[in-house]
């Protein structure tokens, strides 16, 4: 009983979920099959990039390393996802229903997927569920919309703040970005020497760490913040 009632406290509390009754969930326990499945820490992808986005899936507990490579093979980008957390909800439907980024589990995690096809019959009927649906589309939509927006930029400094910050609208903590030095050049309009000592600097402060063909962000928000200051 004590186990039914955590995981039933642990449901309510994850994205969308927000506000629904736990008596409702049981409700829907046969038809949605609220189950979570757990998996090991492992190197081995529980989702890759361009997989059918089928189903609406949460990371209840643990954490998920998260990798997006671009369209034209020049960067690759590596954050991580923690719980609880809803994975690509705006994939879900659309043009292109496919997920944007890989992802493995960093620690034993804990997920729950509902099948697409059950949202319309179940979920979607709950006024809760569709405002909390409403508001996290909106958000995300948003917080894209925002770090697209045109600025304008005169240092080379303030070019790479805000390239990184299109590339992480939305996340926190530490960052990585995979990109050849010529290549991260020509995103920030400069010279490969000058976004080289630009690098270097940062390294030296303190708010990157330089490594070979890569480098990473101790805290992305706090960087990409300078951009605006």
């Amino acid at each position: 009983m004590n186990y039914e009632l955590n995981r039933y406290v642990l449901l309510t509390q994850l994205p969308l979920l927000q506000g629904i009754s736990s008596t409702d969930l049981l409700g829907w326990e046969d038809a949605l099959r609220l189950d979570m499945d757990e998996f090991p820490a492992s190197k081995l992808p529980l989702i890759r990039q361009g997989d059918n986005c089928s189903q609406l899936l949460y990371l209840a507990e643990g954490e998920l390393f998260r990798e997006h490579r671009s369209a034209d093979k020049h960067f690759a980008i590596r954050s991580i996802l923690k719980a609880p957390a809803i994975i690509e909800v705006d994939r879900l439907f659309g043009l292109n229903p496919t997920y944007q980024n890989t992802y493995w589990a960093k620690t034993e995690v804990r997920m729950l997927g509902i099948r697409k096809s059950l949202l319309g019959s179940h979920l979607m009927k709950s006024e809760v569920f569709r405002l909390n649906l409403l508001n996290t589309l909106s958000a995300i939509a948003q917080k894209r919309a925002a770090a697209l927006l045109p600025i304008q930029l005169e240092s080379v400094e303030e070019r790479l703040r805000h390239f990184v910050g299109t590339l992480f609208p939305d996340c926190e903590g530490e960052v990585e970005i995979y990109i050849k030095m010529k290549d991260l050049a020509r995103y920030v309009g400069d010279s490969r020497l000058i976004v080289s000592r630009l690098l270097n600097r940062l390294h030296e402060e303190g708010s990157i760490r330089l490594g070979r063909g890569h480098f990473t962000i101790k805290d992305i928000q706090d960087f990409i913040k300078t951009t605006h200051s």
